[in-house]
């Protein structure tokens, strides 16, 4: 995936869309197998026949093992990795990526005149919150946000106690 925003810069809404949706299903997978990734970045997916699949298993981990502190900088957030919620906030860093063409490190800007990325603000910043118990509770629940706003649906922000809306 680190290849392909090189080369195009950004990716379009529909095939964000559908990247988020094959990643937050295979994180949902995990996660129900008592499983985290802990390292979800750009360079950790890649295309086998055409879909998007997550690499570097060495990193997987039980969800209810000791912590250890692993992964990439910009895509661990505060409480580090090693749970399911710290999936999901380098999921949403990797979505927000693709769908701007900005660096993790840019998180939370975004161009407000662009309508794609006016509809996929409220997914990457409620991936992203500080507090794991402010994310979406499961990858799954990240899935239907995404099918949601492929079906045409606007999705809201609605904030939290920790960030003032943008």
């Amino acid at each position: 995936l680190s290849t392909e925003i090189s080369r195009r810069g950004r990716i379009p809404l529909e095939e964000v869309i559908r990247i988020g949706r094959k990643l937050s299903q295979a994180l949902a997978f995990m996660h129900e197998k008592k499983l985290v990734h802990r390292d979800i970045k750009l360079s950790n997916v890649i295309y086998v026949e055409g879909n998007p699949k997550l690499a570097d298993v060495g990193l997987v981990a039980s969800a209810n093992a000791s912590f250890s502190l692993v992964g990439t900088y910009g895509y661990i957030p505060r409480e580090g990795p090693g749970r399911p919620p710290a999936d999901i906030y380098a999921l949403g860093k990797v979505l927000y990526e693709i769908a701007t063409g900005k660096d993790r490190a840019d998180f939370p800007e975004i161009d407000i005149l662009d309508p794609g990325l006016r509809g996929l603000n409220p997914i990457f910043l409620k991936a992203c919150e500080e507090l794991p118990e402010d994310r979406y509770t499961s990858a799954i629940a990240v899935d239907q946000a995404l099918e949601k706003l492929d079906n045409g649906a606007i999705l809201k922000w609605e904030g939290s106690r920790n960030r003032a809306p943008l």
